[in-house]
């Protein structure tokens, strides 16, 4: 299994009381990351969601792990959520927080994230906006 605890090195043992985890997965080359949520079982038979093996849901995220080999990636649990509804807002606070739709590579033009939108509804902008009331003076 290739999770761990965010900040560590330690193996990331999931909570049987919780329903998933919000992640972030970071490639070490370029340090592009994405940030989603997983959850444990699927659906009211409970069928496992294989969790443990899931490399993230974005085709430019995996396209990379496939050309440059996983152990180029961290692949880091975040936080752990009771039901669907924290773990979906706190996917969302995060990818929000993070500001995983504008934020770019330190000196370039290339996007920090491979998040191509933030709670299935706001999408990366096709122009850059700068708000004049964050410009500096």
């Amino acid at each position: 299994m290739h999770w761990k605890i965010r900040g560590t090195r330690r193996r990331f043992k999931p909570n049987s009381d919780k329903f998933g985890f919000v992640y972030v997965i970071t490639n070490k080359k370029n340090k592009k990351a994405y940030i989603g949520c997983k959850q444990y079982f699927l659906g009211k038979s409970k069928l496992n969601s294989k969790w443990e093996t899931y490399m993230g849901s974005s085709k430019a995220l995996l396209q990379d792990i496939k050309k440059i080999g996983k152990k180029h990636f961290k692949f880091e649990v975040i936080a752990e959520y009771k039901n669907k509804r924290s773990l979906r807002y706190y996917e969302c606070y995060f990818q929000m927080k993070y500001n995983v739709l504008a934020t770019t590579l330190e000196g370039t033009d290339e996007p920090a994230f491979y998040n191509s939108y933030v709670g299935g509804k706001w999408y990366r902008p096709v122009e850059h906006y700068i708000d004049e009331d964050q410009r500096p003076r």
